[in-house]
């Protein structure tokens, strides 16, 4: 074998080797397990041996404005340290929220586009291998608990499955329930293509994993990311039904979405419930309050990452919320908690960040980061969700694996990678 084939092939070599490793990152996200950790620091290290080899060029990931806003974004959590009394809590927020600007930089121009697509199965694989697990582990307790309802379906009580479903597998269920309305998303996505090859085999598969993601996030009963994802799929929908002049499509769309809202509100006990007795309205309100008060003392820069959490502490007490003193709840927005920790600098920091993403995805026709933006963006109003591991997680991810991570190409070849997608997902 030459010399000019051997590198050829140790380059082909690594470049697959680095792209299984983004698939099992995919993989590992929802896992509530440190294999993620792991598997970052390989990536990490593949990483910096390229670079000592000259394999690859990150430096016009530095002219890119969203990784720009991004870089921004992370100088002012790095800022917001030294004006912390809590040093400490300030490092552990700005760690939190090392993979924003980093895998940005690890999946620069590694994948191709049907990589991308395999990378994104790989995620929902995972997430549905999770809920199974849940699912299962959940009812052999409840079963267990209570045998007599195996054979009376009706009788089964759907609200215990709701309400420790998640807890069952320590995942916060407006996070869960975020992971699942994103792999709805992604394969929303797929079912389109599909339809629009009229490739049957993949679309009945597709349209099975929509079915099953969608009863699961009903199941979740988590209002906002349920709601979110279900109207901003349904606006998206509508969009490219009205574009393409498909106006029968058009009036099918509005009327299932309308119906199956109608039906889950009405089937659904627990969300139901959830929507009747107003849960957490009011609980929520009074986080706002004692948010936007902190926000106005310390419009520019806020009181720091570090003290975030005991300035509400101290607003909550002086506004005699007890449950909120007690529980330490944060500000559950994710826009009011970045005005307290960091001004309005802060605030405008991610408003731009998201703002941007989505002119970037609807004038790509990008609709997978579009719509996953939108029901981030919708959840972020009432749940602070970069203050959280999964949360942060996820948003990296998909930023960095839908901006950053296909490699340029010609219109040609995107559309024979395109054609390639059903290949790759029925094999």
């Amino acid at each position: 074998m030459s010399l000019s084939k051997t590198s050829s092939y140790t380059d082909t070599f690594r470049k697959e080797a680095y792209a299984l490793l983004i698939y099992l990152y995919a993989f590992s996200l929802p896992l509530r397990s440190n294999l993620k950790t792991v598997v970052l620091f390989a990536l990490i290290v593949f990483f910096l041996a390229q670079r000592i080899k000259q394999e690859t060029s990150i430096f016009s990931i530095f002219r890119n404005t969203t990784f720009k806003i991004l870089a921004f974004y992370y100088s002012l959590c790095f800022a917001a340290i030294f004006y912390s009394s809590d040093a400490k809590e300030g490092v552990d927020f700005f760690v939190l929220q090392v993979t924003l600007p980093l895998l940005p930089v690890l999946f620069y121009r590694q994948l191709s586009l049907k990589q991308v697509h395999t990378a994104l199965l790989a995620f929902s694989l995972s997430c549905f291998l999770l809920s199974v697990y849940a699912f299962v582990a959940i009812s052999l307790v409840y079963f267990g608990e209570r045998p007599e309802q195996i054979s009376h379906f009706s009788q089964i009580d759907w609200v215990y499955f709701s309400y420790y479903l998640p807890q069952n597998i320590k995942f916060h269920a407006p996070y869960y329930s975020l992971y699942i309305g994103a792999c709805l998303i992604i394969h929303t996505y797929f079912l389109s293509r599909f339809w629009e090859k009229d490739l049957k085999r993949p679309f009945s598969f597709h349209l099975l994993a929509c079915l099953f993601y969608f009863v699961f996030l009903a199941l979740l009963s988590s209002r906002t990311s349920l709601v979110a994802t279900v109207v901003v799929l349904a606006l998206v929908a509508v969009y490219r039904a009205f574009v393409t002049r498909k106006f029968l499509a058009l009036g099918i769309v509005v009327l299932l979405t309308v119906g199956v809202g109608v039906l889950v509100l009405q089937k659904v006990t627990y969300l139901k419930m959830k929507f009747s007795q107003n849960a957490g309205v009011a609980e929520r309100n009074m986080m706002w309050i004692s948010a936007w008060e902190i926000i106005k003392e310390n419009p520019v820069l806020g009181v720091g990452t570090g003290d975030n959490r005991q300035a509400l502490l101290n607003k909550y007490q002086e506004n005699d919320f007890a449950e909120g003193l007690k529980s330490r709840f944060d500000a559950h927005n994710q826009f009011l908690m970045h005005g307290v920790s960091m001004g309005f600098l802060g605030g405008l920091a991610l408003i731009l960040l998201l703002l941007l993403l989505l002119r970037q995805a609807f004038l790509r026709k990008d609709y997978v980061l579009f719509s996953f933006v939108a029901v981030f963006t919708i959840c972020c109003l009432t749940e602070s969700l970069l203050q959280r591991r999964d949360g942060t997680l996820l948003f990296s991810f998909m930023v960095a694996l839908m901006v950053f991570a296909e490699k340029t190409s010609s219109p040609a070849l995107k559309e024979k990678q395109e054609t390639d997608i059903p290949q790759a997902v029925t094999q």
